[in-house]
């Protein structure tokens, strides 16, 4: 730690969005400084102990594409590894990784201790400072100014942090540590858009209390491919099983007999939380009538006691939660270790934010995570690479990085929370982007190392791999795409492809099209396979076997470009397709946008709702040109 006190970017708040910040800050050459209020809690995860899961494990993939450090902490303190949706389709297939938590902590922290160019010092922040009304750093609660050029706030849920539990409520920025309240006040007082979002957790318990011989058990999945194109074989932690509960009637009686004494549905809460990841008794409150809930025992460390009960988020008090945690189907048993919460939050509006994630009334001023209300570990962590990145770009007086949201998640999310707004806590879903099928796991290097390249957080011999990688891809799936041979001689050739052969002469990839054929199954005619990546293979695979989708979604893609001018008679509204979602339906009636262009920028109109109103637009304009005839 040096004794200076003049940095060119200080990052506040060491979550997960902060130390992404601050390690690409560093890694481009700009001298930074990190600001915790406690080092030991650097990357906590307060929530799930887990990395990854739909829409977020693009976006791991994505920030390792980048340069950044979480798909590596990830793969090295993992203790199971999952591929999910590996029936579906290739665009929703991702990682879900259970993570030691204290080792994932530990890990971030290493990394940022080691890192050159990056200072760490545990220090509140109290306000932001100017001088000659421009921002030129930082002040902490013990009255020392922090001097820098560029500031990024991650500040998470700290921001005048407020935690329920029943009907007892108090400051706190997460359990056991102090909210950031003055800094909350001064970001107010400065003129900024505050808005007030909730999120909570569940209660943990003793796993020497739970029945698991009564539980259906969830292991790991040995083929699963690491996050990171960096990681090596070691590290590695003990696998750790997952199990399966359900709530019962019991539990569902107990929950609503209390739901007065839950600070949710009392209305002692008063911030937004997300619909998609409810509390336990707004479950039961909006759907009295689903029998039953499922309920997720996740271990918080290889060598940790607690499992962490997902779905049953809450903000019920203690002794209420003791009594519905033991109607569960091995936990009649159950000790809690800690109980769960409900915590409410500042966020700034992020319609304030260009979307370089600089805001817009404070020049130089970068937000990142929880701020900009988005919910989620890699969502933070992918918007603090990205302000890392512009918070360079500014202190350089060089281009910003604006990414495209037709390219990533990160730049998707990026566009949508910058300029349409939120109402309730963001998270990625595949679901948001039409170009999902190009927005693969397995191909965050093809869209974003050479960016991340250019903005100097991807080294030159990491980029120099990553383009003989690329080669390698492409060279392979040519040679996939262009060997052909009589079926007769393809017993011969692959002696490990036992599956169906079509007659007549075929090429390597109809085979490889089969629904259970494997690359692997080739190696016997291209040696090369066998010196690729788990990653590499999977991606040959999504290239080849689902071709004729990319055809077929280059073909919307035009659709879409020729009508996005078209104009939606009024009419139009009380004849929607009837396949469109519920939530479409809802929010274009509420909208009526005039143009197809307008229609499609509405947040929650999936690609599929866009598609199915386009062909019935189409239809439409056709029978119009009929008549007309």
């Amino acid at each position: 730690m040096t004794s200076r006190k003049d940095f060119q970017v200080i990052v506040v708040g060491a979550g997960h969005a902060g130390c992404e910040a601050a390690l690409a800050c560093a890694r481009a050459g700009v001298a930074t400084l990190l600001l915790t209020i406690n080092l030991d809690t650097v990357a906590a995860m307060p929530c799930n102990p887990s990395i990854g899961g739909q829409g977020k494990g693009q976006l791991v993939r994505e920030i390792d594409a980048l340069g950044g450090e979480m798909a590596l902490a990830a793969d090295e303190t993992s203790i199971q590894r999952r591929r999910l949706n590996t029936r579906k389709g290739i665009a929703v297939q991702a990682n879900r990784f259970q993570s030691d938590k204290e080792a994932y902590s530990h890990r971030m922290l290493q990394s940022v201790m080691l890192q050159h160019d990056l200072d760490i010092l545990q220090a509140m922040v109290s306000e932001l400072h100017f001088e000659n009304d421009r921002l030129a750093g930082v002040r902490t609660i013990a009255g020392e100014i922090w001097r820098a050029e560029a500031v990024i706030l991650t500040p998470g849920t700290f921001l005048r942090g407020l935690i329920h539990i029943g009907e007892v409520r108090f400051a706190a920025g997460r359990a056991g540590e102090p909210p950031a309240a003055e800094l909350g006040q001064a970001l107010v007082d400065v003129g900024l858009p505050i808005m007030r979002f909730k999120t909570g957790t569940p209660p943990r318990v003793d796993a020497a209390t739970i029945d698991f011989s009564t539980l259906e058990r969830q292991d790991q999945d040995d083929e699963t491919p690491p996050f990171s194109l960096w990681s090596s074989c070691e590290h590695r932690l003990p696998c750790r099983p997952c199990f399966i509960t359900r709530t019962t009637a019991e539990t569902h009686q107990v929950i609503k007999d209390n739901f007065g004494r839950s600070a949710l549905i009392a209305g002692r809460i008063t911030g937004t939380g997300a619909r998609y990841c409810p509390s336990i008794e707004d479950k039961l409150n909006k759907f009295p009538d689903k029998e039953t809930h499922k309920v997720f025992l996740e271990p918080e460390g290889a060598y940790s006691r607690e499992y962490y009960l997902q779905g049953l988020s809450t903000s019920l008090p203690e002794e209420i939660q003791n009594l519905y945690v033991k109607t569960l189907p091995g936990l009649e048993n159950a000790r809690i270790t800690r109980p769960g919460y409900g915590i409410e939050y500042d966020i700034v509006d992020p319609v304030d934010l260009y979307p370089t994630l600089m805001s817009k009334s404070i020049k130089n001023l970068f937000l990142a995570g929880q701020i900009n209300g988005t919910s989620g570990y890699e969502e933070a962590a992918a918007q603090g690479i990205l302000a890392g990145i512009n918070a360079v770009a500014a202190v350089r007086n060089q281009t910003p990085l604006v990414l495209d949201a037709n390219d990533s998640y990160l730049g998707l999310m990026v566009q949508e929370i910058t300029t349409l707004g939120i109402t309730e806590p963001y998270r990625v879903f595949t679901s948001r982007s039409p170009f999902r099928l190009n927005l693969r796991m397995t191909n965050a290097e093809d869209r974003l190392s050479e960016t991340g390249f250019r903005h100097a957080v991807v080294s030159q011999q990491k980029y120099d791999t990553i383009v003989s990688r690329q080669k390698m891809i492409a060279e392979l799936q040519n040679k996939i795409e262009s060997f052909t041979s009589p079926a007769s001689a393809y017993r011969n050739l692959l002696p490990d492809y036992a599956l169906p052969i079509p007659a007549g002469t075929v090429s390597l990839a109809q085979l490889l099209r089969h629904p259970d054929a494997e690359l692997a199954m080739f190696k016997g005619l291209f040696a090369e396979i066998a010196q690729l990546d788990r990653l590499a293979v999977l991606e040959i695979e999504a290239r080849i076997k689902y071709a004729g989708y990319f055809a077929q979604q280059h073909k919307e893609f035009e659709l879409k470009d020729t009508m996005r001018a078209i104009k939606i008679d009024e009419s139009f509204f009380s004849e929607l397709p009837d396949a469109i979602s519920t939530e479409a339906r809802m929010k274009i009636l509420a909208v009526r946008p005039a143009t197809v262009e307008s229609l499609a920028a509405i947040p929650g109109v999936r690609a599929s709702d866009l598609t199915l109103i386009l062909l019935k637009l189409r239809r439409q304009q056709r029978d119009r040109e009929c008549d007309s005839r």
